[in-house]
């Protein structure tokens, strides 16, 4: 029987040269080495041995660089990193990046960072930026990331992270979203339900951005009673 062939839905690559810009990535940490294609490849070639499973390519997401909401300065570690992911999408690799030409078709989506936070008008100016920087690879951007589970309650109720979601359901993008109930606790669930209803309230449906939920894992692991005890 052939393989049944996969979307890997949430993949995070980078290179060595630019590990300094990870905002969580110190010496220290065991991640602290390229993670590339070569890398990724070598992890999943055995897949189709135990499960009768290839991955037919990935979706790539940010890796949280180090970013900044103060002023356009601050997407340049971001910007930097969509630079990265259209040498992938477009097989054009710099020397010893870990990727060849021959693994441009494996890149089947970008899930980039955006300034969420700040509001509809900075998004249009940070995508007009991206797009223009990109180019042609900005067809595999198919929605955005701004990680919550670090940030303080309210951040993701503010009137601008609300309308920056609404704009973004009404350009076609989607949102991930990632909460760390585990370790940051059952309020980011709350308020992430919150979120969703002020984001969706008085849109037709075909504007209402679709919202992504990765890690759930994190969540599951207090079980569906857990929440229910404490909501």
């Amino acid at each position: 029987m052939s393989a049944i062939a996969i979307v890997d839905a949430h993949v995070h690559l980078y290179p060595r040269a630019e590990l300094q810009s990870l905002a969580w990535c110190d010496e220290g940490n065991p991640l602290h080495s390229q993670h590339s294609v070569d890398e990724y490849l070598d992890a999943t070639q055995g897949l189709s041995k135990i499960s009768n499973q290839e991955v037919r390519g990935f979706i790539f997401i940010e890796t949280d660089r180090k970013s900044s909401l103060d002023s356009e300065a601050g997407w340049e570690e971001p910007l930097r990193e969509l630079d990265w992911i259209k040498r992938i999408a477009d097989g054009t690799p710099r020397p010893d990046e870990g990727h060849g030409p021959e693994h441009a078709p494996l890149c089947l989506g970008i899930v980039p960072w955006a300034p969420i936070p700040s509001g509809s008008e900075a998004m249009s100016r940070y995508v007009h930026v991206a797009s223009s920087r990109v180019g042609s690879s900005w067809r595999l951007v198919k929605g955005f990331r701004y990680l919550v589970q670090d940030k303080p309650p309210g951040t993701m109720l503010s009137n601008g992270f609300i309308a920056s979601l609404k704009w973004m359901g009404r350009s076609g993008y989607t949102f991930d979203l990632g909460v760390d109930v585990r370790s940051g606790g059952l309020w980011q669930l709350r308020e992430a339900r919150e979120m969703i209803g002020n984001a969706h309230q008085g849109l037709p449906e075909k504007e209402k951005v679709v919202i992504v939920i990765s890690m759930l894992h994190l969540m599951l692991d207090l079980g569906i009673n857990g929440f229910a005890n404490q909501a």
